[in-house]
């Protein structure tokens, strides 16, 4: 999470001159894994998991380890070139119209019987956390009002936010946090990185009032336009020209050797992002 918030503070939309570069940067590395006659897998929105047998492109990126690119502008790959593409938290990022040109840019690159693996934040799970925690917390439990606190922001939060990190991270910023457990059961190891670097830190209280700061800020990449449960998100890879659609876990996949990259998991072996499912699905 904070990893996140970092990488869209500091991002900057790429110049043509740099879209151009990058293009050539992931053409280049294509090129290298097909005349190695090694699989094509493509990571998109890789953030901080990546792995040097995959092409790993993000926002941001080095050009080398991961090349940088807009994924609003289209992936920049020829048609059916990859034996696999796999995408984490990234599909909240666009709004719906834009969730279902992305599924079907992803089936275009991907060769027939290639496998396309999702992750996103778990509607359907964070609902049913959500109704725990409010009928916990009105019998007046102990430590349920903490975490129906949390999850209420874990909900809303990166959806309503108007500034970088939002309400997650003035929370996250306190010098005690009563739920901390929960939180980190939740959002897994990333939060005990986020909160060695954000306790005690002091947090602007004011609120952005500028309507067209606010709106470059909500169109800029860091809110999630839309949430998924298992249904909703199988229902719109069915409409994409997508078959063998599977929900799985963390560990499991059709992607050959994929628990070996570490994308899903941590090295320990517990799941990076908990608060998610799985989805892979099969291009015909």
């Amino acid at each position: 999470m904070l990893q996140s918030i970092k990488r869209f503070i500091s991002y900057r939309w790429p110049t043509k001159k740099v879209s151009q570069e990058a293009v050539s940067w992931i053409h280049s590395a294509l090129m290298v894994r097909v005349l190695a006659q090694r699989p094509v897998l493509c990571n998109l929105g890789c953030g901080i998991k990546h792995h040097p047998e995959w092409i790993n492109i993000d926002f941001v990126g080095d050009g080398k380890t991961v090349f940088p690119w807009d994924l609003r502008q289209g992936l920049p790959l020829p048609n059916a070139c990859c034996d696999a593409v796999y995408s984490s938290h990234a599909i909240e990022h666009f709004n719906r119209t834009g969730a279902s040109r992305f599924l079907t840019d992803c089936r275009r690159v991907l060769k027939p019987g290639g496998i396309l693996r999702l992750v996103t934040p778990d509607l359907e799970g964070i609902a049913r956390s959500y109704l725990q925690c409010l009928e916990a917390a009105q019998r007046g439990e102990q430590g349920a009002a903490a975490r129906y606190e949390w999850i209420v922001v874990e909900l809303l939060d990166q959806l309503v936010r108007h500034e970088s990190g939002g309400e997650m991270l003035k929370l996250w910023c306190r010098p005690e946090l009563p739920a901390e457990d929960f939180i980190a059961q939740r959002v897994g190891t990333e939060y005990w990185r986020a909160r060695q670097h954000c306790k005690g830190r002091s947090i602007s209280e004011s609120v952005p009032t500028d309507a067209q700061a606010v709106g470059r800020f909500r169109l800029g990449g860091e809110v999630h336009q839309w949430m998924y449960d298992r249904y909703s998100l199988c229902r719109l890879l069915a409409e994409s020209g997508f078959s063998s659609i599977n929900v799985c876990q963390a560990t499991d996949s059709s992607i050959k050797d994929f628990a070996n990259y570490g994308l899903d998991t941590e090295p320990d072996g517990s799941v990076y992002k908990p608060d998610s499912f799985f989805v892979e699905a099969i291009v015909v």
